[in-house]
């Protein structure tokens, strides 16, 4: 069986991304090939996602220092995150800087880039980290087969794109998450650019469900479960909003918010702070109602047919998430306001976007296929 190594943001404490490198081994494997994710693991990332950011200005660590109360529940969940990696992923040896991945990745005869926002020089782990260290992600020096899968650039500006574009252009195969994004590589490139699904995806509803033995609980709680990666502000405006919906629909409303603490546990609402990657999906298929700012949480939401609600600011890289829910038909889905909520919406026919999905789906295993073969 040939091994393919497989590099990507596997080990950030962020539930997408540890999810979609999950479900991307899992398709390699699918497809014939034995798979191992290259366990690069910036310094840049390990500060973002530690439990006090220092270095970041001090908003964001007066952030931290707000949550000093469920010290002990972040800390479990860090601690579920880490064995989710360590026990779901293969991985090789932790390196931290290129040259170190430079030392291993020459065992593989074929490497895939991707997905996530692994050339977005504005994601959290490269916003203040050296251009240097998206090197391995463009498999700069790497004398295999190289291939992207869903790679995201985001909002990058072509001035910007214009750094990488020289390693870019040097991959077998090439392949982006949103249909823009194609489009713009396609012109910068001068060359056809495939747009695919994200790795999560590539994973059916029934397969996330037997995955993670995932199941519905008897006795469970009815509840609107509230996904953001936003501040203290819209946690609190948000949950007002909410707290009405909840009120009028006699369900329970819970919280997780990874970079914001209020203290909001009542009857009513519920903060999660310890949640990890398996509890995460958990209460996402046992939700009535999900409510996020998250690209992945929108997704996997809708993956697992969920009636979900994408909140967007309409600014910046938000198109990563109005791009997939209009190819699938959820446009419908996109809120701007939270106070959108309050109007009716026709339940979501799940029938016809698991027909869209299937075929998406299948579209982009034959691309990975094509890419591996060739």
């Amino acid at each position: 069986m040939n091994k393919v190594g497989i590099i990507t943001y596997h080990s950030a404490y962020n539930y997408g991304s540890v999810l979609q490198a999950y479900a991307t081994q899992v398709a390699v494997k699918k497809l014939g090939f034995d798979a191992e994710i290259i366990n690069y693991r910036m310094r840049e990332q390990k500060k973002i996602y530690a439990l006090y950011r220092n270095g970041f200005g001090l908003k964001i660590l007066l952030k931290d220092l707000m949550q000093i109360p469920i010290q002990g529940k972040r800390i479990q969940r860090i601690k579920k995150f880490e064995s989710f990696i360590n026990k779901k992923l293969f991985i090789t040896k932790e390196c931290s800087t290129p040259k170190e991945v430079q030392t291993i990745w020459e065992k593989y005869s074929i490497i895939i880039s991707g997905s996530d926002q692994i050339w977005n020089k504005h994601s959290l782990e490269m916003e203040h980290n050296d251009i240097n260290f998206m090197s391995p992600y463009l498999l700069k020096e790497y004398s295999g087969k190289k291939i992207s899968y869903g790679s995201s650039i985001a909002n990058m500006s072509d001035q910007e794109l214009e750094m990488i574009l020289l390693e870019i252009k040097k991959f077998d195969a090439i392949s982006m998450r949103e249909v823009e994004s194609a489009k713009r590589m396609t012109k910068l490139l001068n060359r056809e650019i495939t747009a695919v699904v994200d790795p999560t995806f590539l994973l059916n509803k029934n397969e996330w469900i037997n995955n993670m033995g995932l199941g519905e609980k008897k006795d469970k709680d009815k509840y609107i479960l509230y996904y953001s990666l936003g501040g203290i502000k819209p946690l609190r405006e948000n949950t007002t909003v909410l707290r009405k919906i909840a009120n009028k629909k006699n369900l329970k409303i819970k919280v997780i918010t990874p970079f914001a603490y209020l203290k909001l546990n009542d009857e009513m609402i519920e903060m999660h702070p310890d949640v990890g990657p398996e509890e995460f999906l958990e209460l996402i298929y046992n939700a009535n109602m999900i409510v996020t700012d998250s690209y992945h949480g929108t997704i996997l939401a809708v993956n697992l047919n969920k009636e979900v609600y994408s909140l967007c600011e309409n600014f910046g890289s938000e198109f990563r998430k109005t791009d997939i829910l209009k190819r699938i038909g959820l446009d419908d889905r996109i809120i701007y306001d939270i106070n959108s909520l309050h109007n009716e919406f026709k339940k979501i026919d799940y029938s016809r976007i698991n027909s869209i999905l299937e075929s998406l789906r299948n579209d982009s295993y034959s691309y990975l296929k094509k890419a591996l073969i060739d």
